[in-house]
């Protein structure tokens, strides 16, 4: 997953500390090296202000990566988030890989049991690395080649997690 530190953040950005501090609160994170939080690049791009959007190729450049399927735990809340920070093209964007990886993995699967899924699936697919930059960046050299990315990514993602906003009473 693409991650970035909080100093990373205020560098990029040309915010102090605490900025990113409360931005990032609300947002899950790993430890790094020498104690730093990590966050996912995914769950940042949504708490950037509309002045900041111009900066967003920046993160993308300081981002550390690893080559993961797995898209980690409450994906659902957190593509939503991201889907709504999203503008016009990068929208269509997603969905054209949505369509392609929806196409693919029909192609691929001799079972309709991830179909169950497919919903989820395709929430969760903004938050791969690779689908992310494309969505983004438009960097169409980005985008895995869905006809042998779509099986193991829906295996590694397939899970029963709720894609209706619970209501509260």
């Amino acid at each position: 997953m693409l991650t970035v530190s909080q100093a990373d953040i205020a560098n990029v950005l040309n915010v102090t500390r605490n900025t990113v501090t409360a931005r990032t609160r609300p947002l899950h994170y790993t430890i790094g090296p020498f104690g730093q939080r990590r966050y996912q690049l995914a769950d940042v791009l949504p708490t950037l202000k509309e002045r900041e959007h111009p900066l967003v190729p920046a993160l993308f450049d300081v981002a550390d990566g690893t080559e993961e399927l797995f898209v980690g735990d409450d994906a659902i809340p957190r593509a939503r988030r991201l889907e709504a920070w999203l503008q016009g093209e990068q929208r269509e964007r997603l969905f054209g890989a949505q369509v392609a990886f929806t196409n693919a993995l029909a192609a691929s699967v001799q079972s309709s049991v991830l179909f169950e899924h497919i919903d989820a699936l395709r929430l969760r697919l903004a938050l791969h690395d690779d689908v992310l930059r494309w969505t983004v960046l438009a960097d169409a050299a980005a985008l895995p080649p869905f006809e042998h990315f779509a099986l193991p990514f829906a295996i590694t993602n397939a899970r029963y997690e709720t894609i209706f906003d619970k209501e509260t009473a």
